[in-house]
C-alpha cells in the first residue's frame, strides 16, 4: 500500500467522522438561533394557545383561543376544546361547554369513546347561542371542523359561526 492510498484512506475516515460529528457540535447554536427567531407552528394546525381549563371530574376540558385563518387560507375560524386523559373518559360523552366562560354554555359536544385508539370518532356539536355552527357526525373533514385522539387527548374543533 502506499503513502498516496494510507493518506488517501486517512482523508476519507476522517471526511466521515466529521460529518457525523459535526452537527453535535453546531445543533446547540442551531437551536438558539431557531428560538431567537420566534419561528412558531401556526396556530392553524396548533390549535391555538389554551386560555382556560374546566375540571369534570377524573378529567379535564382545555379551550383554546378562537383561531382566525390568515391570508389565502380557506379554513373557517374555529375554537379548539381537548378532553384529557382519555383514559378517564366515559364511553359516551356529551358536555354542554362554556367555550367564552361566561358561564352559560354555547355548544353541546356529544361523542363516542372507542377502546381502540385508532378507532374513527365522530362528534356532533349543538349550538346553544348564534356564535357556534352546529356540527352532525363530523371526523376529520377540515382543520376547521375535526374531531381525533392525539396521545392521550381527544380535540374537537367547532366552527365559529360568521357574524
Amino acid at each position: 500500500m502506499t503513502l498516496r492510498t494510507k493518506l488517501g484512506y486517512t482523508a476519507a475516515a476522517g471526511t466521515v467522522a466529521a460529518a457525523i460529528l459535526v452537527p453535535f457540535f453546531f445543533m446547540g447554536m442551531f437551536s438558539k438561533g431557531v428560538v431567537a427567531l420566534g419561528l412558531h407552528v401556526d396556530e392553524m394546525y396548533s390549535g391555538g394557545p389554551k386560555v382556560r381549563t374546566i375540571q369534570e371530574g377524573a378529567y379535564t376540558i382545555a379551550i383554546h383561543r378562537t383561531v382566525y385563518p390568515h391570508m389565502l387560507q380557506n379554513e373557517k375560524a374555529f375554537v379548539q376544546m381537548d378532553w384529557s386523559p382519555v383514559s378517564a373518559l366515559p364511553a359516551h360523552v356529551s358536555e354542554a361547554v362554556d367555550i367564552d366562560g361566561d358561564e352559560q354554555p354555547d355548544v353541546r359536544v356529544s361523542f363516542d369513546v372507542p377502546g381502540d385508539p385508532k378507532a374513527p370518532l365522530r362528534v356532533d356539536v349543538e349550538p346553544l347561542n348564534a356564535h357556534y355552527e352546529a356540527m352532525r357526525n363530523a371526523g376529520k373533514e377540515k382543520y376547521s371542523r375535526l374531531i381525533v385522539r392525539v396521545d392521550n387527548s381527544i380535540l374537537v374543533r367547532v366552527p365559529v359561526a360568521k357574524q
